[in-house]
C-alpha cells in the first residue's frame, strides 16, 4: 500500500499569530473555515501586513485548538504572523504556535484538507514512520506563495519523542 502523503518529523519554532477565530467542529469546518478566510480575514489582512489581500503571498496560518474532543469541537484561528504590538487589532486575537517537535505533512493539492487531517491522527501514527499526537496541542496548517500557485501546502501536527 502506497503512502498518500509525505511526512517529514521537524522542530518548528514557537510562532506568534495574529488573526480572527471561529469555534466549530468537524462536519461544520468545511464551510466554516473557508467563510472565516475569505469573508472576514482576508479583507483585514491589510491591517496586519500592510499589503492588499490579493498581493500577500504568505505565509498565513489556520490554526486548530480542540476544546470538545467528543463533540469533535474547536477553536480555528486564521491567521499570519505580526510584528510584536501592544494588542491585536480590534476583532483579532493572538494565538501562539508552541515550539517543538511536529510532524509536517505535505498537501500536494487544494481540496485534500479533510483527507490529510484524517491520515496525519488517524493512520500515520500507527505506521512504522509514525508517532504519538499530542491531541491537546495546537495543530496548524501553513499557506504561502505554493498554496496560490499550486495548491500546495503544509500541515503540522504535534507528536511525541519516541521513547528510547
Amino acid at each position: 500500500m502506497s503512502k498518500p502523503f509525505a511526512v517529514v518529523l521537524m522542530h518548528h519554532h514557537s510562532v506568534r499569530l495574529v488573526g480572527v477565530n471561529i469555534n466549530t467542529n468537524l462536519h461544520q469546518a468545511p464551510i466554516d473555515c473557508p467563510r472565516l478566510w475569505n469573508d472576514v480575514f482576508a479583507p483585514r489582512m491589510p491591517e496586519l501586513s500592510g499589503k492588499a489581500p490579493h498581493l500577500y503571498q504568505g505565509p498565513s496560518y489556520g490554526v486548530s485548538v480542540f476544546t470538545d474532543h467528543q463533540g469533535l469541537a474547536f477553536d480555528y484561528w486564521a491567521a499570519m504572523e505580526a510584528p510584536e504590538v501592544a494588542a491585536p487589532p480590534a476583532g483579532m486575537s493572538e494565538v501562539v504556535l508552541p515550539g517543538g517537535l511536529y510532524a509536517c505533512c505535505r498537501i500536494p493539492a487544494a481540496g485534500m484538507l479533510r483527507e490529510a487531517y484524517d491520515y496525519m491522527y488517524d493512520e500515520w501514527p500507527n505506521t512504522a514512520e509514525g508517532h504519538a499526537v499530542q491531541v491537546d496541542s495546537p495543530c496548524f496548517e501553513r499557506y504561502d506563495s505554493r498554496f496560490f500557485q499550486s495548491g500546495t501546502h503544509d500541515v503540522y501536527v504535534p507528536v511525541l519523542p519516541r521513547k528510547a
